[in-house]
């Protein structure tokens, strides 16, 4: 699949609407895609009991705690690579690729032992109640041996993306999450005509860790062929090489603490939602199942900004950066509003696509209008998020998130010792989204991003 043209015969040119949206629909596709394992697993646990599903809100509290803290190897590979890809420097893009993909199993590797061999002091962070232990502890377990090829998922979003091709992570991603689903209802409830037994919670993991190994050796397998690895060095081009790996690691670094300052924060939510018992929680994760459904939706718009953004400032056009941006803001806006309508329109059927439980559904439905409306806001900001990523503003993301992490631990804390439930928890997690979008737009409308 060709990238989109954005070369002419007087250099590179500013990136239009056409260019906009060939990267950022396929994108869209995909990240509407990605967090469907979740809330397939979310809808079909909900029907075996408020204790399942409970346990599957701990457990992702825990792994997307995770998943973003390592984002950094998808957004830093995006960024990057789009740098390169600008300068026209391709044998130092595919060498940089490599080592990314390296990394990732470094981290997957160790990380996938800590999640395996001790799953409860982890989910213990989370104060899980003891009815819902022992479901948590086995899905946590199993799901730990998805771990390193979700970082290699990660690496080849990023690569594609910084080769200006969000096609390819598209049709990975859906092939993926057809197997989940498939084997999701093969496994939480039996197929006694194959003879396979009803599993239950750990079903869900082991079809979430087959589909999530599926779709990792295939991005590897089209990575390679994309970057003609075979070419371009022969076995040495696979090696590990630890002068780029220390160069690399810098960025991640930045992008590490910054998303460990954001994750802290939503981390603080979850935590006050178990406080309330595990109906409150189960409500919770059916909240932020959706409100990361629509996160991802929103995203595709700040991943053309990465990617293009990125690309611009390679070639040496912070002009073209700031003018994509600018557009990419305003899209943004338009985007959050559309789904904000949407999803108020589907206030009353939604949530019992998710849960019969009476005292679920009443939790989730106290914070529904919180989850619609931030919607607005939070397009805006995550397209804000993805130009200074893809401008590598890393130091400023670092420093900035860090601060408005602890601002966010402590609204999280006091808005649900304040309301005592977890519509308090959804407000102090939303006046810290505001204080972020206040932060970086601040950066945006200057001009430090353009020296990051």
């Amino acid at each position: 699949m060709r990238a989109p043209v954005l070369l002419t015969t007087t250099g590179l040119r500013a990136p239009g609407s056409r260019d906009i949206l060939a990267l950022a629909v396929p994108a869209l596709g995909g990240l509407a895609a990605q967090p469907l394992m979740g809330l397939v697993d979310t809808a079909l646990l909900g029907r075996l009991g408020a204790a399942e599903l409970a346990a599957l809100g701990a457990s992702n509290a825990l792994l997307n705690l995770l998943a973003s803290a390592l984002i950094f190897l998808e957004y830093g590979t995006t960024a990057r690579l789009a740098r390169r890809f600008g300068a026209g420097n391709m044998d130092l893009l595919a060498r940089e690729a490599v080592q990314m993909a390296w990394l990732a199993l470094l981290i997957g590797g160790f990380v996938g032992a800590v999640y395996y061999v001790f799953p409860d002091p982890l989910l213990a962070l989370v104060r899980v109640p003891e009815n819902v232990m022992g479901p948590a502890r086995t899905y946590l377990s199993i799901r730990a041996f998805g771990i390193v090829p979700m970082l290699w998922i990660f690496v080849g979003n990023g690569v594609f993306r910084g080769l200006q091709d969000t096609r390819i992570p598209l049709y990975i991603i859906v092939g993926a999450n057809v197997l989940n689903a498939a084997m999701d209802v093969i496994l939480i409830f039996g197929w006694g005509a194959v003879g396979v037994p009803p599993l239950g919670v750990a079903g869900a993991a082991w079809a979430t860790v087959a589909a999530t190994w599926l779709g990792a050796l295939t991005f590897l397998l089209f990575g390679a062929r994309r970057l003609r690895l075979h070419e371009s060095g022969g076995s040495g081009m696979l090696r590990l090489r630890l002068d780029l790996l220390r160069d690399l690691l810098g960025i991640s670094r930045d992008l590490l603490l910054r998303t460990l300052g954001l994750q802290a924060a939503l981390f603080m939510g979850t935590r006050m939602a178990a406080v309330f018992g595990a109906a409150t929680l189960a409500a919770h994760q059916v909240g932020w199942q959706l409100w990361l459904f629509l996160a991802l939706l929103l995203d595709s718009l700040a991943i053309a900004g990465q990617a293009l953004v990125g690309r611009a400032l390679g070639a040496g056009r912070p002009d073209h950066a700031r003018a994509v941006g600018n557009r990419l803001l305003v899209w943004g806006a338009g985007l959050g509003s559309f789904l904000t309508a949407v999803f108020l329109a589907l206030r009353p059927l939604l949530p019992r696509v998710f849960t019969a439980d009476p005292e679920v559904l009443a939790a989730v439905d106290s914070v529904f209008l919180i989850l619609a409306w931030m919607q607005i806001p939070n397009a805006v900001l995550f397209v804000l998020d993805g130009l200074l990523i893809g401008a590598s503003d890393m130091a400023f993301l670092r420093n900035w998130m860090l601060i408005l992490g602890l601002f966010g631990v402590f609204s999280a804390w006091l808005g649900a010792a304040l309301l005592g439930s977890l519509a308090g928890v959804w407000l102090g997690v939303s006046v810290f989204m505001m204080a972020r979008l206040v932060a970086m737009g601040a950066r945006w409308r200057g001009s430090g991003w353009i020296r990051g």
